[in-house]
């Protein structure tokens, strides 16, 4: 027989604190990577210099956090995204959350609704077994009776 169940509390709902605390989380995944960052390479140093400055026009400063490299054909630095871009990135990135969320909270209503269905089946299926197994004990006390009133019981002289 498989275990009985029973479904215990309700499917998840909306919170704005639990979508806030699952943007914060990745926009702290976003500001401590170098997603919130653009990698400036050139193998020439006039190239990378001019590169770099135009980035620092935009509205890029270089990363301090990052290594910055001048070798032989290749210059490279990591240069921080300007606030707007930022902006737009965390945009996308609640948009992103926000589609994930409801995708969970949908996947657990799901679920819940499911658990319920196999409950009440399950209950269902118990009680229809309860009704045939009380059928064929009333039906067997019948027949024990019709059995005892059809044979008298055995006489042994003694």
């Amino acid at each position: 027989m498989t275990d009985k169940i029973t479904i215990k509390g309700v499917p998840p709902k909306w919170d704005d604190a639990e979508f806030e605390a699952r943007v914060d989380s990745w926009v702290n995944v976003y500001h401590g990577t170098t997603q919130s960052m653009e990698h400036v390479r050139s193998p020439l140093t006039h190239d990378f210099l001019e590169l770099v400055a135009s980035k620092v026009a935009e509205g890029y400063t270089v990363a301090r956090n990052q290594a910055v490299t001048h070798e032989a054909l290749n210059h490279s630095c990591w240069m921080i995204k300007p606030d707007d871009a930022q902006q737009k990135d965390i945009d996308d990135i609640r948009i992103r959350i926000k589609a994930e969320y409801v995708e969970f909270l949908q996947a657990e209503h799901v679920r819940y609704q499911d658990l319920l269905r196999q409950q009440l089946l399950q209950a269902a299926e118990a009680k229809e077994q309860k009704k045939l197994d009380d059928a064929r004990n009333k039906r067997l006390l019948e027949i024990d009776k019709e059995v005892s009133d059809t044979y008298a019981p055995l006489v042994i002289p003694g």
